[in-house]
């Protein structure tokens, strides 16, 4: 066969790879787990990369799955065949799993990961009584993860009113979890809205340019989320807040949107009438 190239063969002296999970089991052997809410083109190589690694460092035998969460139908694949190299792994959809399953279990994390099985959003309120009978530290990072599931799935809104309908309260300022999702502004679990919006905003930019269409997109998707929220927290919007909405700036929805979801009032959301 005739040299088309030679290549260069320095590789990266640093790799750095952070598994999600993983447990060494009675027996020797090692689970490793990866939790995935997109579908990715290259999972197989990062699941065979992840193999290498941990053989090189734990030398025995290990169990690699992949446990998707998206919101999409999953699309991965569980094998590598790179013709002298065979490797596959478990990849399983949460949605296959029934939701009694994980509340049997005893594990909190599993009462988190309930809410994206098979059932899991019409089985809300017993989620919720299993967090809630949870030690204290334990209890506080259930709801921090469930707080991050229920994005993956737009049920903010309904995690929401079925906390505040069960009188559960979860102070912010002692979760560092749920202290970076208030601050990062974004209104989890509002992607329709902000698709939504995002049309109207586009539709307009034809006229005005592809950079203020987006603009606006990006602002009238977060008005609608802000107006779902508020609407699902409060039984409406008044007349007054109504024309706030209207009249703010991109810059302030994000803000506004980022307190919607814990601030105890609509005048500390938004500010005073």
């Amino acid at each position: 066969m005739a040299i088309q190239e030679f290549l260069n063969v320095d590789l990266p002296k640093v790799l750095q790879r952070r598994a999600d999970l993983v447990v060494l089991l009675v027996d020797g052997s090692i689970l490793h787990v990866e939790f995935q809410s997109r579908n990715s083109r290259r999972m197989e190589r990062r699941m065979a990369l992840y193999h290498l690694l941990l053989l090189d460092r734990y030398e025995t035998h290990i169990r690699h799955v992949v446990l998707y969460v998206g919101q999409a139908r999953m699309r991965m694949h569980a094998r590598l065949d790179s013709g002298p190299m065979q490797y596959s792994y478990s990849l399983v959809d949460i949605r296959e799993v029934r939701v009694e399953e994980l509340l049997a279990s005893n594990r909190p994390v599993d009462y988190a990961l309930a809410i994206l099985a098979g059932g899991g959003e019409q089985h809300l309120t017993d989620v919720l009584t299993k967090i809630q009978n949870l030690p204290d530290e334990e209890r506080k990072r259930a709801h921090a993860q469930l707080a991050v599931m229920s994005g993956l799935r737009s049920m903010s809104v309904k995690l929401e009113l079925e906390l505040t309908r069960m009188s559960v309260v979860i102070d912010v300022s002692k979760n560092v979890i749920l202290q970076r999702i208030e601050r990062e502004g974004e209104a989890r679990g509002f992607a329709e809205g902000e698709a939504r919006g995002e049309a109207r905003g586009e539709a307009r930019g034809e006229a005005r340019g592809e950079a203020t269409g987006r603009a606006a997109g990006q602002a009238e998707g977060l008005r609608f989320a802000l107006r779902q929220i508020l609407e699902a927290r409060f039984g409406g919007v008044p007349k007054w807040a109504d024309v706030r909405l209207e009249q703010a700036k991109l810059a302030q929805l994000k803000r506004w949107t980022g307190k919607a979801v814990t601030a105890p009032t609509l005048t500390e959301i938004i500010g005073a009438r």
